[in-house]
């Protein structure tokens, strides 16, 4: 699936979380917290700055943490 978010976030297969499609299109991750409830379940990854602690952080200029945000067209398949 290709899409636009910025070009730090990551989603290669490291992470126990599970790759989820958003309905505008973009990817998240969601997290298993049986183990702790009050952690986030729906997070994003960045390579700069580790857990991003909503699904939609990064994924436009609008919702960036940082002023590092930079368009880049993800390809990234769904498991």
């Amino acid at each position: 699936m290709k899409f636009t978010a910025c070009e730090h976030l990551e989603f290669s297969n490291n992470y126990t979380a599970k790759k989820q499609v958003m309905g505008n299109g973009k990817i998240f991750w969601l997290r298993d917290v049986s183990h702790d409830p009050s952690l986030p379940a729906m997070v994003q990854f960045c390579s700069k700055y580790g857990r991003l602690n909503t699904p939609d952080q990064c994924c436009t200029k609008a919702n960036a943490v940082c002023s590092d945000y930079k368009d880049f067209e993800h390809d990234v398949s769904i498991d």
